[in-house]
């Protein structure tokens, strides 16, 4: 898990300083402004992402870590795929190298392949998501098996236990009437003799 941590952190890393470097000689506060920008939006449109790919799917605790896994994990996937490309485009508008029209454009082509890409995203959420609830409900039936087989074991102990102090039983009355009987007989070969 520490590993996919890391992954995850080196990912937001390299989103940001590639949107930091695209941003060129923009002043800082600009650039904060976009990147965090640009971030929040990505992990707002991932999240509604997975939240459309899972609808009709029961979420359990374990699907909602793996939902919070996903999200960080795909947030700075579509950052780099994306926001570079505009940071680029945004700041050489903004040097006056590139036209408004053609920014335009260029948006609306990062936000259709955007489109795309959250599409995809949306059946691979899904299916990780079955794959999970598959997962949780085999563990569940292998446990509940498992219980099963337990208190029918147990039971079988218990039936066992009382059938062997049945045993006891039986053979104690045995023993006494037989003992009961020899000190009869006993008795009657004194009494006749």
């Amino acid at each position: 898990m520490l590993v996919i941590v890391l992954f995850i952190l080196l990912l937001n890393i390299v989103s940001i300083v590639l949107m930091y470097y695209c941003l060129g000689d923009l002043n800082k506060k600009e650039k904060l402004i976009f990147i965090a920008a640009g971030i929040a939006l990505m992990y707002a449109l991932t999240t509604i992402t997975y939240w459309i790919s899972t609808s009709g799917i029961e979420i359990s605790k374990v699907s909602e870590m793996g939902k919070d896994l996903i999200t960080f994990l795909f947030v700075p996937i579509n950052s780099i795929i994306i926001l570079p490309l505009l940071a680029k485009s945004y700041y050489r508008y903004k040097m006056g190298n590139l036209s408004g029209a053609v920014l335009r454009n260029r948006g609306i082509l990062l936000g259709i392949i955007l489109v795309i890409l959250l599409i995809i995203e949306c059946k691979y959420f899904k299916s990780i998501q079955e794959q999970v609830v598959s997962l949780i409900e085999e563990n569940q039936s292998v446990y509940y098996q498992e219980e099963t087989q337990n208190i029918i074991q147990d039971t079988n102990s218990i039936n066992e236990i009382q059938d062997t102090n049945s045993i006891t039983n039986n053979i104690e009355n045995l023993t006494t009437n037989i003992l009961e009987n020899n000190t009869n007989i006993v008795d009657n070969d004194i009494t006749i003799q």
